[in-house]
């Protein structure tokens, strides 16, 4: 029996923080609601209980929730850097809230193994399964045999001495761990037995610096794709990153801030101004660029992959660029820059008010 085409949509980063949370989306939902399958990465906690982290803790509310509901996305991840901000009860509280409305998520859980558990979502006939992972928390939110936390794939880090000459820069090494890499190839098998298509959700990469992309991103998503994932989305960058197309199949480093805001209720502005100073980072315009990653599903393979520029408005709310817009040829032209800066075998093309992505 054929299966009936279906639309997959991807979006990256979303914090809310403002009264009114639905209104962040007003401009995108419709996209969203018309697609067959929405994923966001939920950057921030649906609760109104724990303790913030001294050092760095994001708004968490349960009011947003509504929002992500409102807007018509079908699951999220927790898998990154600010699901522990307010401890764990703030995240059970979350995932709590979350089963109790019905959306599903991905990447964090009461210990390891749920954390690393897929969801599958079933549209049409076609199963489209997600996994979610996080390089980049800091120590202690990870989740472990009896603790609850997010995913966790670890990563070494080595400033390799180059030159014999004191104070130039040192060459970056980094890879995965071994053992981490070998458990994510088993748990995309075992999905992969059971869904159509796999798509592994990342929150990984250098943040804030356009372009760059670590050696160990490589990694992962090469090996990912290689043991049967068919779609690649990161996050956490704050800013775009390049699209791979793999073996026939897409990586899109990072989708960038999709709804990010953080307004009074930001416990840790005093150390993102110190990582801007540090970055050497005075213009954030780079960090309005944004995507809608889009994907056609047709005979349980991925047939088309697409995505539609966006840009925050001073609102931070993402507003959809066409291709007659000055801003959607700003968006095109950065995603070409960069991924040509790290040569990543890409073609992009515009199909009408969408940008194609071709081997």
């Amino acid at each position: 029996m054929r299966k009936e085409a279906i639309t997959l949509v991807g979006v990256g980063d979303v914090i809310i923080d403002r009264e009114k949370p639905e209104t962040i989306f007003q401009n995108v939902a419709g996209v969203m609601r018309s697609a067959d399958i929405a994923y966001a990465n939920c950057e921030q906690l649906l609760s109104d209980k724990g303790t913030p982290n001294r050092k760095q803790a994001v708004y968490s509310s349960s009011k947003n929730l509504k929002s992500f509901l409102d807007a018509g996305f079908d699951v999220v991840s927790l898998a990154n850097n600010h699901s522990m901000d307010w401890g764990e009860e703030a995240l059970l509280d979350t995932m709590a809230n979350l089963k109790k409305a019905g959306l599903p998520y991905i990447g964090a859980g009461i210990n390891l193994a749920e954390a690393q558990q897929s969801v599958i979502l079933e549209r049409k006939g076609t199963k489209v399964g997600f996994l979610a992972y996080s390089c980049v928390h800091m120590d202690g939110y990870e989740a472990t045999e009896d603790k609850p936390g997010v995913s966790p794939l670890r990563v070494w880090t080595i400033y390799d001495r180059v030159d014999y000459q004191p104070a130039t820069p040192p060459r970056i090494v980094s890879f995965p761990y071994k053992e981490d890499i070998e458990a994510l190839t088993v748990n995309i098998k075992k999905l992969k037995a059971q869904a159509d298509v796999v798509v592994l959700c990342m929150h990984w990469g250098q943040h804030l610096l356009p372009a760059i992309i670590p050696m160990y991103c490589y990694e992962i998503g090469h090996a990912a794709i290689d043991a049967g994932v068919d779609i690649i989305l990161g996050t956490h960058t704050h800013i775009l990153k390049g699209v791979e197309i793999y073996k026939g199949n897409p990586i899109f480093y990072s989708t960038g801030n999709f709804a990010l805001e953080l307004g009074s209720h930001m416990r840790d502005r005093k150390h993102v101004g110190s990582l801007n100073k540090f970055y050497g980072i005075t213009d954030e315009t780079e960090r309005r660029n944004t995507m809608i990653a889009k994907f056609i599903i047709a005979e349980g393979k991925v047939q088309r992959v697409s995505y539609l520029p966006c840009y925050a408005n001073d609102n931070s709310e993402p507003v959809i660029q066409k291709q007659s817009d000055l801003l959607g040829q700003s968006v095109f032209n950065y995603m070409k820059e960069i991924s040509e800066r790290e040569s990543l075998p890409v073609h992009f093309k515009w199909d009408g008010d969408e940008v194609l992505a071709l081997p």
